[in-house]
């Protein structure tokens, strides 16, 4: 059986960062993405907060605003296409 990617994971298009966005770590870094009550986030964290379960702090609703909008613009999907994805993805799960 292969599994299917995820849709909303990080892509090329996002940027890996010089330092974890949860812990500030700079060691064993990698992207991760997100949900957040606005949509998808990416982010670069290190190995140690992706294991723990420790997301990067989103510090307002305009900020998860425009990290949603980035990482639609590193898809290539506009917001009522991700919209559409997450919606699709909870119809599935649930």
């Amino acid at each position: 059986m292969t599994a299917t990617p995820d849709p909303l994971g990080p892509t090329l298009g996002c940027w890996l960062g010089s330092r974890c966005e949860a812990c500030g770590g700079g060691q064993r870094l990698e992207l991760a993405t997100y949900q957040t009550p606005v949509g998808v986030v990416c982010a670069t964290v290190c190995c140690a907060c992706v294991a723990a379960g420790n997301p990067p702090p989103v510090r307002s609703w305009g900020h998860a605003a425009r990290r949603v909008a980035a990482h639609c613009k590193h898809l290539g999907i506009d917001l009522d296409q991700m919209g559409a994805l997450l919606a699709e993805h909870q119809e599935g799960s649930g």
